[in-house]
């Protein structure tokens, strides 16, 4: 399934645990929202950080293609171990060994310490579901311009990532809990009809 295909790709994405659910779950106030979006996938309101990000995320993996056997990807990936098990990373390399994660951002980082810890499990996450060994992690700082968002900079900086087993494994445990969760809720929902 690839996200070209949107309304599919996000029904078929409903069905299963994301990277971005598992990154943001991993507290009681984000599994919960989690959950609720599981229960009614209602999608999220477009704004200009995300268009913003849509339109530079090419343009992004364009440029580390050049420094990079690298090439953008589409598709929404299920896991060996379970099908509800599902990423979506922005490039992969031909042989899968290495994935790729974009971020346009309105704060540099000058190092994986400093970057959100939601995507430290996102990209751990992504890593257990494709298999692969390590993640290409590419940021764009943004800035505003007569009130439209730019690069602030010519090209992304980025950093590799390994794969973390502990991380992975926390990750596996929450998403187990979200599936639990929403299917309890679900089958409470019928009961109620």
């Amino acid at each position: 399934m690839q996200s070209a295909d949107r309304d599919e790709w996000l029904r078929v994405r409903a069905t299963g645990v994301t990277a971005t659910m598992v990154g943001r779950a991993f507290d009681s106030a984000g599994f919960r929202e989690t959950v609720g979006q599981m229960i009614d996938p209602t999608p999220i309101a477009d704004n200009a950080y995300m268009a913003f990000g849509r339109q530079q995320e090419p343009i992004i993996i364009d440029k580390l293609a050049t420094r990079f056997d690298i090439e953008g990807n589409d598709w929404l990936i299920a896991s060996a171990e379970a099908s509800w098990m599902m990423a979506t990373p922005d490039g992969l390399s031909p042989d899968h060994g290495t994935i790729v994660e974009v971020k346009t951002t309105g704060k540099d980082w000058a190092s994986w310490d400093e970057v959100n810890p939601a995507y430290h499990r996102q990209v751990q996450w992504q890593l257990f579901v494709t298999g692969a060994e390590e993640c290409l992690f590419a940021w764009q700082l943004r800035r505003q311009r007569n009130k439209e968002f730019v690069p602030a900079w010519p090209g992304p900086k980025y950093l590799t990532v390994k794969r973390h087993q502990p991380t992975i494994d926390r990750c596996i445990d929450v998403a187990h809990r979200l599936i639990a969760a929403r299917d309890a809720a679900l089958a409470l929902r019928d009961e109620q009809r």
